[in-house]
């Protein structure tokens, strides 16, 4: 659906963006990770033609531009019922969604007429999001989208960025609740210092490692536990692997007759995927996404 290539934006001396390139793909959510001043935001920016690279260009598949954008620090408009500003912003488009669609989007039937200004932080969050889609969009671009939202607030957009997926939307978004991107994403990006370090589909991540963890129950040599890679969790009988042949493994401690009790198999999630590449770039975790 869109192609990005060799975007390179500096701001003076500081590159912001280095040579970054990418596809999206018609319907995929994409999740766009890295500590605070990555790029990501940048990106963003430019993607929306707010800023101005030294170079790249952007290629649509099919030749339309019909981007929604849910900014971290998008503001509306004041002393306005929900009603009006939904009014409003269909006079912006040729072919809007009505406005019965854009209210249930929002989650907020019942505020129709409460004024903007009223409304709780999470509140205008939701508002804002289902305003990004009223003129129907092919790309939703969302800067930490869930940002002030309570749970219920979440798993409202949740649901709604799920049936979007299944209509076709293509949605790129940053987020700091990193549970979002096993929840959401089909892919996650990994940017550092301007630069993509690494692309992957969240089912790779999920299925590169898994750890096997079990307790001893009983002597078993440790020289057995050791020479086939398992290790040792401190001074605990608590052993562990990290695997992507979980079943063969468990199998192999049954064949062997290893003693274990409370055998758990942990799968690699995305939280382990970036706390894995924060340590590789030195990257301290007060300072991600």
């Amino acid at each position: 659906m869109l192609k990005l290539s060799n975007v390179t934006k500096k701001y003076g001396k500081t590159t912001a963006l280095d040579d970054v390139s990418m596809e999206l793909s018609e319907g995929e959510c994409v999740l766009l990770l890295g500590a605070n001043g990555a790029g990501k935001t940048t990106l963003l920016q430019w993607i929306m033609g707010n800023i101005r690279a030294e170079s790249g260009r952007f290629d649509w598949s099919d030749g339309t531009q019909q981007v929604g954008y849910v900014l971290q620090d998008a503001s509306l408009m004041d002393r306005v019922t929900i009603k009006e500003l939904i009014q409003f912003t269909r006079k912006m488009y040729p072919d809007p969604l009505s406005y019965e669609e854009v209210l249930q989007l929002s989650g907020l039937t019942e505020q129709a007429k409460v004024k903007t200004d009223h409304l709780s932080i999470g509140q205008k969050r939701k508002l804002i999001f289902a305003l990004a889609l009223v003129g129907r969009p092919k790309l939703l671009i969302m800067d930490e989208p869930t940002a002030g939202m309570d749970v219920s607030a979440r798993k409202h957009v949740y649901e709604q960025i799920r049936q979007l997926k299944q209509q076709g939307m293509t949605i790129l978004m940053t987020t700091h609740l990193l549970q979002e991107a096993s929840l959401l994403g089909d892919r996650v990006l990994f940017m550092e210092k301007g630069r993509l370090k690494s692309d992957q589909t969240v089912s790779d991540i999920e299925q590169t490692h898994s750890w096997i963890r079990f307790d001893l129950s009983g002597s078993t040599p440790r020289d057995l536990l050791e020479g086939a890679g398992f290790q040792r969790n401190g001074l605990t009988l608590r052993w562990e692997l990290k695997t992507d042949r979980s079943d063969e493994w468990i199998t192999w401690l049954v064949r062997e007759a290893v003693p274990f009790r409370n055998l758990t198999v942990e799968k690699h999630t995305v939280e382990h995927f970036y706390e894995e590449l924060l340590g590789k770039e030195g990257i301290h975790n007060e300072n991600m996404v």
